[in-house]
């Protein structure tokens, strides 16, 4: 039973090994790159390109969502005031245009086509018109409707899945967003250029979902901290400082980029500190939903407000005790 198991077994993988051959001939970089379509619209799949790609923001394309515009080619005296809207499927996908108003005055060569993003993917065939109105839009070739902007990356066809960072001239990330098929999804955080982070927002498939966080860009020690000694044998106050020290013998010339502060921050607050709140925001599919409170520099609360399904149900304003 055993040898039986060990020869399924090895052939199982000589299969797989023939397969990957076959398919591949043998690269691994083909494997890599079907892999990254595959995965492409994924947010859990490992190496996917949602996980694994980044790109810098001077890339970054928004194209607007899909809308119909009309084109009348006579020279003169053109048409006016036809108004259409798509019809989508459940997969939203483009099933056909009502016309809502035919408009007047339209001459027999009027043009339909779409714009925004994937707008390629359409292709809109004759534009009927009677009478100067325009009575019906055929369509060719149907895609999927964008009713958002889309991100991309220029020059690329497919919505981006990935990270989009932007950095300071020292290297350290001023913000750093996730997209999942052209759209924000997960979390966008901003960074000032210490690598204190200032803003940290969640988002699911392009709406606020999750929590909103704001910081000052200002540390708050952790109590049981005692002075240490730099290696000239200053004397630094606070666990930031110390951290700081730290960093320059670590990193030496790359001490101050992002790497360099991200070691910092993820230290400070594993050793007690923390940096202070601003505004902490729940959101639920795009609107306010929970607890929405403010805080000034020195930690005193200035407001709290509590919010259901994007209705303020409970508000509250804090005086600062002198």
């Amino acid at each position: 039973m055993k040898k039986l198991i060990l020869v399924t077994l090895l052939t199982f993988i000589i299969s797989i090994g023939l397969s990957f051959l076959t398919l591949f001939e043998g690269d691994i970089n083909q494997v890599s790159v079907w892999w990254g379509k595959w995965s492409r619209d994924s947010a859990s799949l490992p190496f996917s390109p949602y996980k694994e790609r980044r790109e810098n923001s001077a890339d970054f394309e928004l194209h607007s969502a899909n809308k119909i515009i009309l084109s009348d080619e006579r020279l003169f005296w053109k048409g006016d005031g036809a108004k259409c809207l798509p019809e989508l499927t459940k997969g939203d996908d483009l099933a056909n245009i009502i016309i809502t108003d035919g408009g007047s005055g339209y001459s027999s060569s009027v043009i339909a086509e779409v714009i925004g993003a994937n707008a390629k993917e359409f292709t809109i065939g004759k534009v009927q018109v009677i009478g100067g109105s325009i009575s019906k839009i055929n369509i060719l070739k149907s895609a999927k409707w964008s009713k958002v902007p889309l991100a991309f990356i220029r020059g690329e066809e497919k919505p981006f899945s990935g990270t989009i960072e932007s950095t300071f001239p020292s290297g350290q990330i001023l913000e750093e967003t996730n997209y999942l098929s052209g759209k924000i999804h997960g979390k966008t955080i901003r960074y000032d250029r210490s690598g204190i982070p200032v803003a940290n927002k969640d988002y699911v498939h392009g709406q606020k979902h999750g929590t909103h966080i704001f910081w000052y860009p200002k540390t708050v020690e952790p109590s049981d901290y005692k002075p240490q000694l730099s290696a000239e044998g200053d004397v630094l106050p606070s666990l930031w400082t110390y951290l700081q020290s730290e960093a320059k013998e670590k990193f030496k010339t790359k001490y101050g980029n992002h790497e360099s502060n991200k070691w910092i921050t993820d230290n400070y607050k594993l050793k007690g500190g923390s940096f202070q709140v601003k505004l902490l925001e729940h959101w639920k599919d795009n609107r306010k939903h929970g607890l929405f409170e403010g805080f000034d520099e020195f930690s005193n609360k200035t407001f709290k407000d509590e919010f259901k399904n994007g209705l303020r149900i409970k508000h509250q304003i804090f005086d600062k005790q002198i």
